[in-house]
């Protein structure tokens, strides 16, 4: 599994201290994958400066804004209340496209213009997910001193983050499980679509399923995990009990609800790769704690391989494995019937 690890401070760190000194230009700019951290950010500058019954005047949200006007206005207007007015132009139009509709030059100098000679009772925010650098708007913002790159958090920020929100609930969660929940999210994998609005809602459906009592692995397994990931761990289970009519049942009902068998001989040769590989490590004579450290993977994922594995022989789990290499080549070929290919793979397991 890949990490984005990294030593530099992330920018959410340098906001919260910069939030705390109230150390903030007249300008901010704030880009980046995760637009939780930015809306999190502008959000909590809002109810800096303006606060309580206030907020509502003087916090101006304007989204996708067709021209400068709007913006330009709302920032020459002054607060009779708040300590600043604070303006957000979220997701800017010319942030994201160097001529972006709607948008003339003239007006890109209007804004460039107040941006040098900013309304000092007023913060004006620009925020966008992906800016375009070939921008004008961009790179001078970039020059600015309150820009923050929300960039995806590396392991520690995370287990951080997802630690807050716990502690927030009248659920508690292990270290170790912990470690296991963002294993298993795939953030950290390449081309990963998985973000912290994701993050935040997995862990809201762990609290509202745990109810009070601690977090275990399984009941990871039963809120997080989509049907595909249940039916291995079920399946596994037929088979290693020598239960087939119950894996054939299983096979037919997740093919039935849609599920096609490419996925399903994926994952089964994902599963039993581990198995075999973490078994032929033990007979080895590697420690079975240090066996996750080897393979590089969770160690309650370790745990339950060797689990399976235990009930094979390592010359039944390598021939199985040989024969679902076989059926995923005989399905690309055309040779056999997709659904026959792997119930006949289960009457010979």
């Amino acid at each position: 599994m890949a990490y984005r690890n990294s030593v530099r401070e992330h920018a959410f760190q340098r906001f919260h201290k910069d939030l705390k000194a109230k150390n903030f230009d007249n300008i901010i700019f704030m880009y980046g994958e995760e637009e939780y951290l930015i809306r999190w950010a502008a959000k909590s500058i809002a109810e800096l400066f303006t606060g309580g019954a206030m907020t509502d005047m003087d916090f101006v949200r304007i989204e996708e804004a067709e021209n400068a006007d709007t913006l330009l206005q709302a920032c020459d207007t002054f607060s009779l209340f708040s300590e600043k007015r604070v303006v957000w132009a979220e997701d800017f139009p010319p942030l994201m496209k160097k001529n972006a509709k709607g948008f003339t030059q003239d007006q890109i100098n209007r804004v460039l213009s107040y941006i040098e000679d900013p309304n000092p009772m007023t913060i004006l925010i620009f925020s966008c997910v992906n800016p375009e650098d070939g921008s004008d708007l961009v790179k001078h913002l970039k020059k600015g001193k309150s820009v923050y790159d929300f960039s995806r958090l590396d392991k520690k920020q995370l287990l951080g983050f997802a630690e807050k929100r716990f502690s927030l609930s009248s659920v508690s969660i292990d270290r170790d499980i912990l470690g296991y929940l963002i294993d298993e999210t795939g953030y950290f994998n390449r081309e990963s679509q998985y973000t912290l609005y994701n993050l935040e809602n997995d862990i809201n459906k762990l609290i509202a399923y745990c109810d009070g009592r601690k977090v275990t692995e399984y009941d990871i397994d039963m809120t997080l995990k989509g049907d595909l990931d249940r039916f291995a761990f079920d399946f596994l289970d037929a088979v290693t009990a020598g239960r087939k009519d119950r894996a054939l049942r299983l096979l037919n009902n997740i093919t039935a609800g849609g599920t096609d068998v490419y996925s399903i001989l994926g994952l089964l040769v994902s599963q039993f790769e581990l198995m075999t590989e973490a078994k032929e490590l033990a007979q080895e004579g590697a420690e079975r704690t240090d066996i996750p450290k080897i393979l590089k993977v969770n160690p309650y994922r370790v745990q339950k391989a060797l689990s399976f594995a235990d009930k094979f022989s390592m010359s039944g789990l390598k021939e199985i494995l040989g024969q679902l290499y076989q059926v995923d080549r005989n399905i690309k070929l055309g040779v056999m019937n997709q659904q026959l290919a792997l119930e006949m793979l289960i009457g010979r397991m």
